[in-house]
């Protein structure tokens, strides 16, 4: 629990200091909007694909692992897709809104749950937490940009305008280059791979104060309905599915546990700037990671605990 918790911590007290920052008038709230854009166009594209690039692939269970991991996130989007009617209706959710609960729902923070592996597990276990990022990036990507095109404020929902917005999208782009790079086994020139390592590096930072400078606390605090349906589905829906599909599948041990950890953790940071961009509720995906960030630190160690106690890992 100790580890997990010192793991969410830092993320904890960067999103604090964007929400300082912005109320502080010490950046202009005018002036966001150009650090969205280039976190946008430059530093999460080069924070996927270092990530991806850099994955060792060859010695863990990546077919497993895979399966697993793929088949929770599309029953999960398929199961948000079904309950599209039931926000709508009996909930009076509108599009926007959808759109950042399905984000809040399917993305996940990788680099909180490379964080949460190497403090638990050490750093031999970081490969497996690479075969989730190499799963759950493109995949995760390709859907949220569609149901961004699609339900987005900014979206027409045609079939050209959704396969536009996918095959233009950086995100998707920088998983595509980083998965082809990798299997390929093409080098990079060192300068080039340590320039492209250092701007994703910002993107990190970068993500947390923006998530932070877009809190509004009347969103926040206390929580409104909508965040309540993205932490439930996330925190517990998820992690619930992952576990069927790994007792399908016979996954279990150690990348039973990292699939766990990896289907647990907050939505990413990136959230909230495809939000901004592509006509989503920026608030509300900026709440929904507040408040999954501390749940996680309750739901994680949770979960690996029922695992263990079923003799799964």
């Amino acid at each position: 629990m100790y580890v997990i918790v010192e793991a969410i911590i830092p993320t904890f007290f960067l999103v604090g200091l964007g929400l300082y920052i912005r109320r502080s008038g010490l950046v202009p709230e005018d002036q966001w909007g150009g650090l969205e854009t280039i976190a946008y166009w430059l530093f999460f594209p080069a924070l996927i694909f270092n990530s991806l690039f850099k994955a060792d692939l060859q010695n863990v269970p990546l077919g497993d692992m895979t399966f697993v991991l793929v088949s929770a996130i599309i029953l999960m989007a398929a199961v948000m897709l079904a309950l599209y009617p039931v926000f709508r209706s009996l909930f009076s959710i509108d599009n926007p809104s959808y759109t950042s609960v399905y984000q809040g729902v399917l993305r996940w923070n990788g680099f909180m749950a490379l964080a949460i592996v190497q403090k638990a597990f050490g750093n031999d276990a970081m490969a497996l937490v690479a075969v989730s990022m190499a799963s759950m990036i493109p995949v995760i990507n390709i859907i949220i940009v569609g149901i961004m095109a699609v339900f987005g404020a900014n979206g027409r929902p045609s079939f050209g305008n959704v396969l536009l917005n996918i095959i233009k999208n950086p995100f998707i782009i920088a998983s595509l280059l980083g998965l082809a790079v990798n299997l390929s086994g093409i080098p990079i020139w060192d300068p080039i791979a340590s320039t492209v390592e250092i701007t994703g590096r910002a993107g990190l930072a970068c993500a947390l104060l923006m998530v932070g400078a877009g809190i509004k606390l009347k969103h926040a605090l206390p929580p409104v309905r909508d965040v309540w349906f993205a932490c439930i589905l996330r925190l517990v829906g998820m992690p619930a599915m992952a576990i069927g599909f790994a007792m399908l599948f016979g996954l279990t041990g150690q990348p039973l546990e990292v699939v766990i950890i990896s289907t647990a953790v907050p939505t990413a940071m990136n959230s909230y700037v495809l939000a901004k961009k592509m006509g989503g509720n920026a608030p509300l995906i900026a709440a929904i990671v507040t408040w999954q960030t501390p749940l996680s630190a309750l739901a994680i160690p949770l979960w690996l605990a029922l695992v263990r106690s079923l003799n799964l890992s």
